[in-house]
């Protein structure tokens, strides 16, 4: 029942959320707000309890489907605290063993797709969403974007200026319907009548006490019931230089002095389990029976310090009061038992767990470490709280890792590497931290201490160190040692052969021999499509390369596919070092597809994640990948402003995303009217990549006017091209010859260059490109139809002149043909030259050609 005086704000919240539902898709975000204490969670308790139809009425009818989350100030580590009951009853899976497969943000659209198949009204009711954790407010965002088939209704309460943030814009976002119900502090008459078993002059000062705020009345009562003497307020409540909630707690511990033990043990208990408390746990958790624990909640019930709805167990601010007032040892008592019962999940055992890591033993710990395997791509932060407690004595070689590298994420680097370099001076059969701590040098710019981590792969038969010298040495040399390849591939397992052969194909690209890389990748291509998540993510670094290799062998689709799973398996296990790495290369492959929004999408998080986690240099790629992008869009401004990032990001020093970066802005120089030459280009190895560049080149030769240049450049990069067997990229060569020819007034030549590159783009599906393609041809062939209108202001006498001059005759010549006077054809060009708008011969050798064309 609601608290008395609240009936009006109960019946508008029942209103909005049950009589006038928002129709079939809509979506309504309801916000109940008002001080500590003021009634918030008992009017939305009370809502609830009238609008959910009740199992023992036929009568009831079905009613909306309401689910309720709790903030939790508390147990706000784990990740999903507040949504885990919904989350699991609408999925029919543990929490933990959803996310293992999923983000939180996924999980929120599969919710709401399970959801929005039924037209019934779906209510999601918040208590204390001020304190939601950060992966239940994702959670939450992407249930309330994803579109329904049912009417969806989010009914969240708070404190003043503490509503969540990203709900409200994702409810402003979707054009939702928008309420509030702010709760005023209750009329004097009102606390006057909680009061009434008072004397007078004890009303009175409940009343002057309490302004209008119940929770704190009923303090005030309480006091005055256990000092039935007393006339004033400050003789039953510490009141002086006190907040509402400093008082309440010390009212509270009074409380508490005045209950039987066996009461408070269950009150006790109730703090430490959570709002989502029930009886069996209880029972479990304080070792009474049943009957015991029931006629406790009874008495709490009647003192006031628990509620009797199952929506609100324990008033927040009462519950921290209760928790503190426990001795140390009280606490770690009912958190062991809390984690050790039988209903408890792995997130909430280790949330209880991490606060007696003093004493936890060996299998907890293990506990611990499960748990932070799976938290650490949704909440790193919760993994250094759950394992940053632990003494070094009790860490194992998996925990200290996770705690590494939820540092790392967490934006804690000089800590991650100082643990990880105790770990391995400690312990040197460590790999994994051997390896972490390499990645970790490499990524921080110690590149020759990173290499030197790992020399002793050397000598080693691990399959796993060596797989990550491999890689390291491909990103410090350019390229892999034939005979660790080949050690590699005689270890025990498919893998081993895999990775060999990604890191032999970047090694044929880079020489330039494509014909050779595509067969050595064949491999590569079928076990990207076939392997697991758990197999994946052993190998990131591979398969990070193998992004780049599909990429460069135009297989586009192969490679985003593997930069996606990549990325989504190094989340979730917080592997830093190879996210930017993943995602550029993903940007770069879905620029090729033709899919801009996911390019920048995926271009500007690789950004994010270079500046955040390293390595720096990839920054500069990652905007040369946004760059690609945005010359699809036939956007100038676009265009300037991205090169403008680019040129203020430093060049990378790896030879690969060097020579990319400065080929992209050579390009791009050219095409926003600022060519600047970049002789490194033509000087680098002739890789598989090297006749593009020579096509770049090209582009600003002719822009700057070098004619003949560009054309020697043309050539040489399609013979480059030709020789590689790279159809693609000779695709792009003749691409950009025929956008030189385009602008020099060749329409005919580049028009059927243009046709050639597209065909090719079509059967290898690269979409950037055959828009590019396309865009070229259109253009080319509106200036020929142009041209071939141009001849019609022309007279039968000039127009077989001009077709004369087309012809390459000279005007003694022309004469000649037509009998006429040699100043004749001289008197006709001069006005041929006028009506066409043009000032040379060969204007309109141009014009007559392109008439010709379109003629035909």
């Amino acid at each position: 029942m609601a608290l008395p005086g609240r009936e009006a704000d109960v019946r508008r919240v029942i209103d909005l959320i049950a009589e006038t539902p928002p129709l079939p898709g809509q979506v309504r975000l309801v916000r109940i707000d008002g001080e500590i204490g003021i009634g918030k969670s008992a009017v939305l308790g009370s809502a609830l309890a009238r609008v959910i139809p009740s199992s023992a009425d036929p009568d009831a009818g079905t009613g909306p489907r309401v689910f309720v989350a709790h903030g939790d100030r508390l147990h706000a580590e784990a990740p999903l605290a507040a949504p885990r009951t919904m989350i699991e009853e609408i999925l029919a899976a543990p929490l933990e063993e959803l996310l293992d497969g999923a983000t939180p943000s996924v999980l929120g659209a599969r919710c709401a797709s399970a959801l929005g198949g039924s037209p019934a009204p779906v209510v999601i009711a918040v208590d204390d969403a001020h304190w939601l954790d950060p992966a239940s407010e994702r959670f939450l965002v992407a249930l309330m974007q994803t579109p329904m088939l049912a009417p969806l209704t989010v009914v969240t309460a708070h404190r003043p200026g503490r509503s969540p943030a990203a709900l409200v814009d994702v409810a402003r976002g979707r054009g939702a319907l928008h309420d509030r119900v702010a709760l005023a502090p209750l009329p004097d008459d009102i606390i006057g009548e909680m009061a009434g078993a008072l004397t007078p002059p004890q009303r009175s000062a409940v009343v002057e006490a309490a302004r209008g705020n119940p929770l704190f009345a009923r303090a005030t009562i309480a006091g005055f019931q256990r000092h039935p003497a007393a006339t004033r307020a400050d003789e039953v409540l510490e009141l002086a230089d006190g907040t509402h909630s400093a008082v309440l707690r010390a009212a509270t511990a009074d409380d508490m002095a005045t209950l039987d033990a066996q009461t408070r043990g269950v009150l006790e208990a109730i703090a430490v389990i959570g709002p989502d408390v029930d009886l069996e746990t209880l029972v479990e958790v304080e070792g009474l029976d049943d009957v015991a624990v029931t006629a406790a909640a009874r008495e709490l019930v009647d003192r006031g310090l628990l509620s009797g709805s199952v929506h609100e167990r324990l008033h927040p601010v009462l519950r921290v009061a209760v928790y503190r007032n426990m001795s140390t040892s009280r606490r770690a008592q009912l958190h062991r038992r809390a984690a050790h019962a039988a209903g408890a999940e792995l997130f909430e055992r280790a949330d209880h767990l991490a606060r007696v890591v003093s004493d936890i033993t060996d299998e907890e710990t293990e506990v611990l470490t499960r748990a932070a395997s799976v938290a650490i791509g949704i909440e790193p932060e919760t993994v250094v709280d759950w394992l940053g407690g632990l003494d070094p004595s009790q860490h194992t070689r998996r925990s200290r890792v996770l705690h590494a590298r939820a540092q790392l994420l967490t934006g804690r680097a000089a800590d991650a590497i100082s643990g990880l370099e105790e770990m391995v001076s400690a312990d040197p059969g460590a790999v994994e931290g051997r390896i972490v701590l390499a990645n970790v040098l490499r990524i921080m710019g110690d590149v020759d201490e990173a290499r030197a981590l790992l020399a002793i792969a050397e000598e080693s038969i691990d399959a796993v160190l060596l797989r990550e010298y491999v890689d390291i040495l491909a990103m410090l040399d350019g390229r892999t040692p034939e005979r660790l390849l080949s050690r590699l591939e005689t270890l025990p397992g498919a893998l081993n052969r895999v990775v060999a052969a990604v890191y032999r194909t970047m090694d044929l690209l880079s020489v330039g021999d494509v014909r050779h890389a595509r067969v050595s990748f064949r491999a590569v291509a079928e076990w990207a499509r076939v392997v697991s998540g758990d197999e994946l993510e052993t190998v990131l670094h591979a398969a990070a390369c193998a992004v780049w290799a599909a990429y460069m062998l135009d297989e586009f689709e192969t490679g985003a596919r593997l930069a996606e799973r990549g990325l989504r398996r190094a989340h979730r296990i917080g592997q830093v070092d190879v996210l930017a790495n993943f995602a550029t290369g993903l940007s770069f492959c879905h620029a090729s597809l033709g899919l801009l929004d996911e390019a920048d999408a995926a271009g500007e998080r690789a950004v994010a994640d270079a500046r955040r986690y390293g390595p720096a240099e990839l920054e500069s790629m990652a905007l040369a990948g946004l760059m690609v992008a945005a010359q699809g869009r036939a956007d100038l401004e676009l265009l300037r402003e991205r090169f403008e990032r680019l040129e203020a990001a430093p060049l990378p020093a790896f030879g690969w995303w060097r020579r990319a970066v400065l080929t992209t802005r050579t390009r791009v120089s050219a095409m926003i009217g600022r060519p600047t030459p970049c002789p490194e280009l033509l000087g680098g190895p002739r890789d598989a990549m090297a006749s593009l560049r020579y096509a770049d080149a090209a582009a600003v030769a002719a822009a700057l006017g070098q004619g003949e240049t560009a054309t020697a450049l043309i050539d040489e990069g399609l013979e480059i091209a030709r020789e590689q067997e790279s159809r693609g990229q000779e695709a792009m060569v003749l691409t950009c010859h025929a956008e030189i020819l385009l602008r020099s007034g060749d329409p005919l030549a580049a028009g059927n260059l243009f046709r050639t590159a597209r065909d090719t783009f079509d059967r290898l599906e690269m979409r950037l490109q055959y828009g590019r393609a396309h865009h070229g041809l259109a253009q080319a062939e509106a200036l020929l139809r142009s041209r071939s209108e141009q001849l019609t202001v022309l007279t039968a006498r000039e127009r077989e002149i001009a077709e004369l001059v087309a012809a390459g005759l000279r005007n003694r010549q022309i004469a000649e043909r037509l009998v006429v006077s040699p100043r004749t054809p001289e008197q006709h060009i001069r006005n041929i030259m006028k009506k066409l708008g043009v000032s040379s011969r060969e204007a309109i050798v141009q014009i007559v050609g392109g008439g010709r064309s379109s003629a035909g």
